[in-house]
């Protein structure tokens, strides 16, 4: 019954007439819709003037589906009954289409119609009839596209590594859901893309978490190294739903190795240099790490002290010329560096400069005990009451001032002191 009432309504359709004026639609030749979401396919009649008896008799919306199908009537408003729409004849389900602007007795230039929660199915080329009379009636179609919207995210991948050298591991995937058609997705990887490390791309495709959508992942991979972690890489998402691509960015954490090597030689190491020192340099993810210092010999020369990344040599010796290893350990494993020491001549003036520091050192040291035994002698001499001693001058003033006094013999005198202080006595 209602078939035959949509087809009835039709009859009204009056072809134009000549002598008349043209009428005509404004209408988009492309619609987008979202999947799930309210679209509307407008519809509105030109040249028509307010001061006409025109009167519009009919509203008339028809689908056309790809695949060279028959149009289907798929809605249809009257001026006095109102509308009717195809899903109206299934009382369970909900109105999905409807008039956007046309009301009984009211202004029906706009024959806009709205589509509530599009589906895939809806796709097709939407014709609109406007009919009037005594004019006619203007058409004109639209193509409605429906498109779901993908739901866009980046994130670190997490792999078990693989530390076969030169095998590529997992290190970031983006993953585009629930899109449909399906997205485009691609990687920027700045600086990275100018290196010479090895990238690669793996895309897959899965049904979405709605009928009718799909869901896009692309994996990043690379060879782990010092040079990829930390680097910035940024995930491209077009979609014809996005006005721009989305882009996320996501900042790489990779772990691998200890990569190690020894800084601290400068090739110019000779015996008697003081106070030299070794540093293992290590760069890892995880970043802590456990040092171990050894020799190719298997063990340490017994003056270098190991502390930590560090190796201090306190002073170069024969055993220095050797090759000392640093090894240095994270969760991930293992890594190493080795450093060649071979010693050189010292350099000019070197060894005599080493001798005369030797024969300054060994007259300082007689001074200094020749003093302290002066010293013990006249703590000695003290002790046991013998003269104390005063300088020559002061002691022939002396003698001389009491010869002139007494008017003796000053050699006499002289010796008469000096048996005085022999036999220990302090008379004159």
């Amino acid at each position: 019954m209602a078939h035959a009432v949509l087809w009835l309504l039709l009859l009204f359709v009056v072809p134009l007439r000549d002598g008349l004026e043209t009428l005509s639609l404004q209408i988009p030749s492309q619609v987008l819709g979202v999947l799930g979401k309210k679209v509307k396919l407008p519809c509105q009649l030109q040249g028509l003037k307010p001061d006409t008896k025109t009167t519009i008799t009919q509203l008339t919306w028809e689908l056309q589906k790809s695949g060279g199908e028959a149009p289907q009537l798929v809605a249809i408003f009257h001026p006095s009954r109102g509308s009717q729409v195809k899903e109206s004849e299934d009382p369970h389900k909900p109105q999905r289409m409807e008039f956007e602007s046309a009301r009984v007795g009211g202004d029906l230039r706009d024959a806009s119609l709205v589509l509530w929660a599009v589906r895939r199915e809806d796709e097709g080329t939407y014709m609109c009839h406007i009919s009037t009379f005594p004019q006619g009636s203007a058409s004109g179609k639209t193509e409605l596209l429906v498109r779901a919207l993908p739901q866009n995210r980046v994130e670190l991948q997490e792999a078990t590594l693989d530390l076969t050298p030169g095998n590529l591991v997992p290190v970031a995937q983006c993953i585009s859901e629930g899109g449909w058609p399906p997205p485009q997705v691609s990687w920027l990887l700045g600086d990275l893309g100018d290196s010479n490390e090895t990238i690669r791309e793996h895309k897959k495709q899965e049904p979405g978490p709605l009928p009718d959508t799909v869901t896009v992942t692309s994996v990043l991979m690379m060879v782990p190294s010092g040079h990829v972690n930390g680097k910035n890489v940024t995930c491209r998402v077009e979609h014809e739903t996005l006005e721009k691509p989305d882009l996320l960015s996501v900042r790489l954490s990779v772990s691998y190795l200890p990569q190690v090597s020894i800084s601290g030689y400068d090739d110019n190491w000779y015996l008697g240099r003081k106070a030299v020192t070794l540093t293992c340099e290590v760069d890892s993810n995880p970043e802590d790490v456990n040092v171990v210092w050894n020799t190719t010999r298997g063990t340490l020369p017994l003056s270098a002290k190991a502390q930590g990344r560090q190796l201090f040599i306190p002073a170069i010796e024969e055993s220095m010329n050797a090759t000392f290893i640093c090894l240095a350990t994270n969760a991930v494993g293992t890594g190493q560096a080795e450093l060649t020491i071979q010693l050189k001549e010292p350099p000019p003036g070197g060894q005599q400069s080493h001798i005369i520091a030797i024969v300054i050192g060994t007259v300082l040291g007689l001074v200094i005990l020749i003093g302290v035994g002066l010293q013990i002698y006249c703590s000695y001499c003290r002790s046991h009451g013998h003269y104390r001693f005063s300088s020559p001058l002061n002691r022939t003033n002396g003698i001389n001032g009491v010869n002139r006094a007494n008017g003796t013999n000053g050699v006499n005198r002289e010796n008469e002191v000096l048996y005085s202080v022999v036999n220990g006595t302090t008379s004159l």
